[in-house]
């Protein structure tokens, strides 16, 4: 196993002590990346008002930023994995352009200036979340290989969707949404830093076993992989969907922008804490029925919502489900994939993954939303829809090989 990030293998204090800082350093890293693609969508409601946007383009806005997000994240990975290393200065430069690019939204005027700087901030951030994983997912020993990547995803729902509410809604209140990008993208620059301090490059990748371009036929013929692009879309498809427009449902009911950044916060610590367990419980139980039990309760996450919008204390609680249904975007877009193929091919997988997941999943789930609300005059049959696909995640996860079968 290839040694990437700050550890080859954490089984000696020291280096499980160099994991955890690796593995904390990525958990605000990726959190910052969804932070700054995803925390546009708390401001549509103002963004909206003054630009005078349709919900179809709302939700391109999220579509355009998946594109370019899927591209660059395939291209800079199979070049990461086929020719070695560099990978915490990728990631590095990952943090800092788009964290520049973030800030230009500010000064968008009209839709199609906004588009474009969306269109450059996926571009900019594609690379960073398959790298970051690959360098973790690497870096980890079996046991713990699910929980750590969970926990690098639940940074990206602490950050990018239980703080995004009051940090993008707190600084549009005081400064302006205009402002509100240009402050938010400050932290990407601090951890892009930490990173350049604190990780470790991986000079064993650059060496006579770096893979060939014929190795990558493994990924592309693997069952596993193949199955989880179908789950990963469907997961990717639903959950962007949701993000983009329950912002918009909650103040379409009537909830005042404290409430809703309530809910907001309470809903994405759960599905953050359910980027947790579901893993572990993956780790301790299999991942097939970890990933059906979570891809069945993220079908109900969306249909709570709808039932339960004119009660904040039984939407609150009925978030409970968020426990399970956190974990499955790790679970199908990370840790099958990456148990499925060789540790130097781990990247490439999680890119190919994303860049499906992306330009299919993330393109036409916010954009058939959008559509639907638009011809409905209602969000209601939007959110009914993205509780329904995940039905589909729930076959995948039957028809998987297990990777990690049962312990005890």
């Amino acid at each position: 196993m290839s040694t990437t990030g700050l550890v080859a293998h954490d089984a000696d204090p020291a280096g499980r002590r160099r994991q955890n800082t690796l593995v904390t350093i990525m958990f605000f890293a990726a959190g910052i990346v969804f932070l700054d693609r995803f925390g546009i969508t708390f401001l549509f409601p103002q963004i909206g008002a003054e630009l005078q946007l349709t919900n179809s383009q709302l939700g391109s806005l999220v579509s355009i930023t998946a594109i370019t997000w899927a591209i660059s994240s395939l291209i800079f990975s199979v070049l990461s994995d086929r020719f070695g290393g560099r990978v915490k200065w990728l990631i590095v430069t990952s943090l800092v352009l788009f964290s520049c690019a973030v800030a230009l939204i500010g000064l968008a005027r009209d839709y199609e200036t906004m588009l474009l700087f969306r269109a450059v901030i996926g571009f900019c951030e594609g690379p960073a979340i398959p790298l970051i994983q690959g360098a973790v997912a690497r870096a980890a020993a079996p046991g713990r290989r699910g929980r750590d990547l969970g926990v690098v995803i639940a940074g990206t729902l602490v950050i990018g969707s239980a703080l995004a509410p009051g940090i993008m809604i707190g600084l549009a209140a005081a400064a302006g949404w205009r402002p509100a990008f240009a402050l938010v993208a400050v932290p990407g620059i601090v951890v892009a830093v930490l990173v350049a301090v604190f990780m470790r490059e991986d000079r064993a990748a650059e060496g006579p076993h770096r893979v060939r371009a014929r190795d990558f036929r493994q990924v592309l013929t693997n069952r596993n992989v193949l199955l989880a692009l179908v789950g990963t879309t469907v997961c990717i498809g639903s959950s962007i969907g949701f993000g983009t427009f329950v912002p918009v449902f909650l103040a379409g009911a009537g909830h005042s922008p404290g409430t809703s950044t309530l809910v907001l916060t309470v809903y994405g610590l759960v599905i953050a804490l359910g980027n947790v367990v579901a893993p572990a419980v993956s780790d301790r139980f299999g991942r097939r029925p970890a990933l059906f039990a979570a891809a069945l309760c993220s079908g109900l996450v969306p249909l709570f919502f709808v039932l339960f919008v004119d009660s904040v204390p039984l939407l609150l609680v009925s978030m409970v489900v968020g426990l399970m249904a956190g974990g499955s975007l790790t679970l199908i877009a990370y840790v099958v994939p990456g148990e499925s193929v060789p540790p130097e091919l781990m990247a490439t997988a999680f890119a190919l993954q994303i860049a499906v997941g992306e330009t299919v999943g993330g393109t036409l789930g916010p954009q058939i939303g959008g559509a639907i609300a638009d011809a409905t005059h209602s969000l209601t049959n939007t959110l009914l829809l993205y509780g329904a696909a995940p039905v589909v995640l729930a076959v995948v996860a039957l028809l998987i090989r297990e990777t990690a079968p049962r312990r005890g």
